[in-house]
Formats: structure tokens, C-alpha cells, sequence
């Protein structure tokens, strides 16, 4: 059933580009720069743990 609506929905797009004389709209491009991967994110989680446990024994040890 989901098929159906989106064959009718697609059929209705094409025959709506037919009758104004355009053509199909073309996909836009992705983004232009990569997002952060999983490994990026998890390594600077570490570094800002570190960090942080830095300055808690510091003061602590003070």
C-alpha cells in the first residue's frame, strides 16, 4: 500500500514537470565539508577528560 502512494505521489511530480515544460530538478550537492567522524569525537572527549582530571588534581593536591 505505501508503494501505491508513492508511485501516485511520484506520477503526479512528473506529470506536474510535463505540463510546465521543465525539467526534473536535479539533486542539490552534499555538503562541502565532511562532518566529524566517530573517532574525532571520541578522542576529543578523552582530551577534555584529561584535562579536566588535570585541573582536578591540581587543586586538590594544592
Amino acid at each position: 500500500m505505501p508503494d501505491e502512494h508513492e508511485r501516485l505521489v511520484v506520477d503526479a511530480l512528473r506529470a506536474q514537470v510535463a505540463g510546465t515544460g521543465s525539467s526534473l530538478p536535479t539533486p542539490s550537492p552534499g555538503p562541502a565539508r565532511p562532518a566529524l567522524g566517530a573517532g574525532w569525537v571520541l578522542l576529543l572527549a578523552v582530551l577534555l577528560g584529561l584535562a579536566a582530571g588535570t585541573v582536578v588534581a591540581v587543586i586538590t593536591l594544592r
